[in-house]
């Protein structure tokens, strides 16, 4: 447009008709209306001139970056991206440790460690719940992060028994016991290959008279599809798994794995407490030949002190029940007939499970009924008695038996036979009764023989005069307190262990709740680690053991800061194992490469 105002610097003359004022005729010599091809070329020309005089307004371009800096800013704005995801939405972890097993996996004779992705923005919009994978700030030493399974909520009054977690009532003078379920997607990931994942193990090429056993002997055969029954006479043929290589239905370490990881997981184990599993599950392809007249898949188990019960899935004339029987084998309840039509020459897909005190039956893998057994629980009794160094076994008095019987004519086959058992919690150093406080969770390991969790945090604190380690009591002490996990002395430390004494220079390094490395003035006692964490009085010789106070332990109970997570210390949820994965796991010999996928 500037052009166009500058036109206007060229006036016309006003035509005498136009004009107010009466004027003489004007010579030849005074300015005219010039002809449009004139106004055209003198605009051209102011538009030209325009141009050549301001050069910088018309043809200025904006600044063009090079590559470098391009590419500076990009990185930049990667790495702010990838700093922000971290820290408010997703971070990725290393899983060092086994507590998890087999669900995350840590496990140095393996040799597997899961990488996984948390997400940190869960924490934030959404409250914690049962059972999630939860990575949260380790109430004993903020500055790391542990990861376990939510298994207590704020509120809870909790008992951990027969594998299970129930929740407490008292009313009335009475104290009742519900156990709590898991939900059915988190249940089926929880079923621990027992057989053939045994057998396959060991190396056993068959599965009778090692893992199995007929009852008389001579009515059972097997060949590579599975076992077959010889029923005659109207008499019981029993089919029970055993398997006293390795002490029965027990909660073995190494259940649950790929054959691979479970030998060199077996390998590396030693002894250890273990526990009878009243939570099994039970399937076979049913196929009779002729005249089948009774079938049951049984769970039965015995306890020292109690009578024995027999969780049972019993088929006769087409129908089904669910029931809890007796020592004498009569049912104490069942459940409603339910149709179970076991056609002659034909396979079907049955399986039984008792699991959270409940009864459930499945046909062609779909549910067709299911019983509360709340009131028949199997929460005591369920301890083997242990000695260092030696295995658990199970005995006649206390066992768990998952077998099937049957009745009738003719032969029964009994193809594909699985077996499993579920999760098993054991109680360990926990308290009887566990309330948690409101504001808090309690947390547990998957892997509950190898897991360090709410159940087993230990607190110690020692007492501190200026930087010397003294004992409880002492005038002008300040308490330190911190995780207990000595190292003993003829043992290189570990960075998760403390406190860690330094005889040679009368050092004890310790890590305190928060997370802060300390390094105090004392010496360890004649007891170190094996007795706990010992100091001996300064200024003392401390020969055998006298001379020497222990430091203050708070052993797992219902204590704040000890016990349970804080919401606030609670950092996000287990989302996806990224690794190992194939092919890339392949190339490192992992035992076991598939990992990748969702956690529940």
């Amino acid at each position: 447009m500037r052009p166009l105002r500058r036109l206007r610097r060229f006036p016309l003359a006003p035509s005498p008709a136009n004009d107010d004022t009466a004027r003489p005729a004007t010579p030849m010599t005074s300015p005219a209306i010039p002809p449009s091809s004139a106004v055209t070329s003198a605009a051209e020309a102011a538009l030209r001139a325009a141009a050549a005089a301001e050069p910088a307004k018309k043809g200025k371009k904006p600044p063009t970056m090079g590559p470098v800096r391009t590419n500076l800013e990009a990185f930049g704005v990667a790495i702010l991206a990838a700093v922000l995801l971290k820290w408010f939405c997703i971070e990725a972890y290393v899983i060092p440790t086994s507590s998890m097993q087999p669900t995350l996996m840590g496990d140095n004779n393996a040799g597997v460690f899961d990488r996984i992705l948390v997400d940190k923005a869960a924490a934030t919009v959404r409250e914690p719940q049962r059972w999630d994978i939860t990575v949260f700030k380790y109430p004993l030493q903020k500055n790391q992060n542990y990861v376990k399974r939510l298994v207590g909520m704020p509120g809870d009054r909790l008992t951990i028994g027969g594998g299970n977690l129930y929740q407490v009532t008292d009313a009335g003078g009475k104290r009742s016991y519900a156990a709590i379920r898991k939900p059915d997607d988190l249940q089926e990931l929880m079923w621990r290959d027992v057989y053939p994942a045994r057998r396959l193990v060991g190396g056993e090429s068959k599965g009778l008279d090692k893992a199995w056993a007929v009852t008389p002997s001579s009515a059972g055969s097997e060949d590579e599809r599975g076992f077959a029954l010889k029923l005659e006479g109207g008499s019981t043929r029993k089919l029970y798994f055993r398997d006293a290589d390795h002490g029965g239905f027990v909660d073995l370490y190494w259940d649950g794995y790929p054959t691979k990881a479970a030998a060199a997981i077996r390998a590396g184990m030693g002894p250890m407490p273990q526990e009878i599993v009243p939570d099994a599950k039970l399937a076979a392809l049913v196929t009779p030949e002729d005249g089948l007249d009774e079938l049951a898949f049984e769970i039965e188990v015995r306890r020292p002190g109690h009578d024995r019960l027999t969780y049972t899935f019993a088929i006769k004339g087409g129908k089904g029940r669910l029931q809890v029987r007796g020592k004498d084998g009569q049912p104490l309840a069942e459940s409603p007939e339910f149709a179970v039509e076991l056609p002659a020459r034909s396979a079907t897909e049955l399986a039984f499970a008792h699991v959270d005190d409940q009864l459930i039956a499945w046909r062609a893998g779909r549910e067709v009924q299911r019983f509360d057994t709340n009131a028949w629980t199997c929460r005591d009794g369920c301890v083997l008695p242990y000695e260092p160094g030696k295995p658990c076994v199970a005995t006649a008095d206390q066992a768990v038996t998952p077998q099937f019987t049957a009745k009738g004519k003719g032969t029964l086959r009994l193809d594909d036979v699985r077996l499993w058992r579920d999760l098993h919690y054991t109680r360990s150093t926990a308290p009887e009764l566990i309330e948690v406080p409101e504001g808090h969770y309690y947390m547990m390991g998957d892997n509950t023989l190898g897991s360090i969790d709410s159940r087993g945090f230990t607190a110690v604190t020692v007492w501190v005069k200026g930087n010397q380690i003294v004992p409880e009591g002492t005038e002008g002490a300040r308490p330190v307190r911190g995780n207990k996990r000595p190292v003993p002395l003829d043992q290189p430390p570990d960075r998760d262990e403390t406190p860690i004494a330094i005889p040679s220079r009368h050092a004890v390094v310790m890590i305190d709740e928060y997370g802060e490395i300390l390094r105090l003035e004392g010496d360890p006692g004649a007891g170190w680690a094996a007795q706990g964490v010992v100091f001996r009085k300064p200024g003392t010789a401390g020969q055998d053991g006298r001379d020497e106070f222990r430091a203050v332990e708070t052993t797992p109970g219902n204590t704040v800061g000890v016990s349970f997570v804080p919401r606030s210390d609670i950092q996000g949820r287990g989302l996806l194992v990224f690794y190992p994965c194939r092919p890339f796991s392949w190339l490192t010999g992992s035992t076991w490469p598939g990992r990748f996928g969702t956690v529940r």
